[in-house]
């Protein structure tokens, strides 16, 4: 401990498995080390804002190219900042599932009409905003195991605001018949669902709306008429 006090320059230390380590008192300007570290830290995110807002624009696949140009950052620094494309896209994805969390919350209050009208709002805006990175996202899960984690996380998510915005009208069935109805309505309004009404039918946001809500509500109708 002797030697170690004698080699240690001034500040506060805290020793941690035979080892002192420098505590920087607050106010203390920043090292060069600190400084690089920083500046590594601005570029990953300007780069991976960039390639979100490509991925939300529409234009996959993304390419270094794309995202140096959006990003003004060179293809190189991007190689230093990750490990890779693949990595680079994990990351946006978080992104994505950091800034859209709010619209996979659930709807639990309010009457059927009210709950189904802000679960199908929800599920326009989200798909609307980020449909694309979430095709990404599921397309990239095939051969990148943290893209699949990351993107079975979404689809938990996505099933969990379904029970807990509908709980109220599952309350009393079998758990067998009340994962009928999460799983069906989990379907009608899902991204695979919107992908094939906006990209092979051409329908509008107003039309899907229309369709998914009178298609929700007498799912549940029918479902209760079973019941009885």
């Amino acid at each position: 401990m002797a030697d170690l006090a004698a080699a240690r320059g001034p500040g506060r230390y805290c020793e941690y498995d035979s080892q002192l380590i420098r505590v920087r008192p607050v106010g203390e300007p920043d090292t060069p080390l600190d400084g690089r570290r920083a500046r590594r830290e601005r570029g990953r995110a300007i780069v991976i804002d960039a390639a979100f807002e490509l991925a939300q624009e529409g234009k996959i696949p993304l390419n270094t190219e794309m995202i140096a140009e959006r990003s003004g950052v060179s293809a190189a620094s991007i190689f230093r900042y990750f490990d890779g494309l693949d990595d680079l896209q994990y990351q946006a994805y978080q992104r994505f599932r950091e800034r859209y969390a709010p619209l996979v919350r659930s709807a639990p209050d309010g009457s059927r009409c009210e709950r189904i009208d802000a679960f199908v709002t929800a599920r326009l805006d989200l798909f609307e905003q980020a449909g694309a990175i979430m095709a990404i996202g599921r397309l990239r899960a095939l051969d990148h195991r943290a893209m699949l984690e990351a993107s079975t996380e979404i689809k938990d998510a996505l099933a969990a605001q379904v029970r807990g915005t509908f709980a109220a009208d599952t309350a009393g069935a079998s758990p067998a018949r009340s994962a009928d109805l999460v799983a069906i309505i989990d379907a009608i309004a899902s991204p695979d669902a919107w992908d094939v009404l906006r990209r092979s039918h051409a329908r509008s946001r107003r039309q899907i709306d229309r369709a998914w809500r009178r298609s929700i509500a007498v799912l549940i109708d029918d479902w209760e008429r079973e019941d009885t």
